[in-house]
């Protein structure tokens, strides 16, 4: 028979198990609103420009950072380089949802 201690041990592996899977990363989260702003400012020949595709990463990064805790958010910002390696993710991640060029 299983411990208390035991069964208290699977659970709470078994609830972050399940947290873990279903939880997105905030470069996944800015990812999809910047790749909703996009498809909603392309144009009608399914372009769009470069200035724009920023200002799309741009407002959604800013959108899912105030709907964070302050501290998360002190955390996620506090180192320079991070921010970087976040900010490039975000940005292969978007390369996804651009149109695509035919050459």
């Amino acid at each position: 028979m299983k411990s208390p201690y035991q069964k208290y041990c699977l659970f709470l592996f078994l609830l972050m198990t399940f947290s873990f899977t279903n939880a997105q990363t905030i470069e996944e989260e800015v990812a999809k609103k910047s790749c909703e702003c996009i498809q909603s400012k392309r144009s009608p020949e399914g372009q769009i420009t470069s200035p724009e595709i920023k200002k799309c990463v741009s407002k959604s990064g800013d959108e899912v950072l105030r709907s964070k805790d302050p501290q998360e958010v002190k955390r996620l910002t506090k180192n320079m380089e991070e921010v970087v390696a976040r900010l490039k993710t975000v940005y292969q991640l978007v390369e996804k949802c651009l149109p695509r060029i035919d050459a």
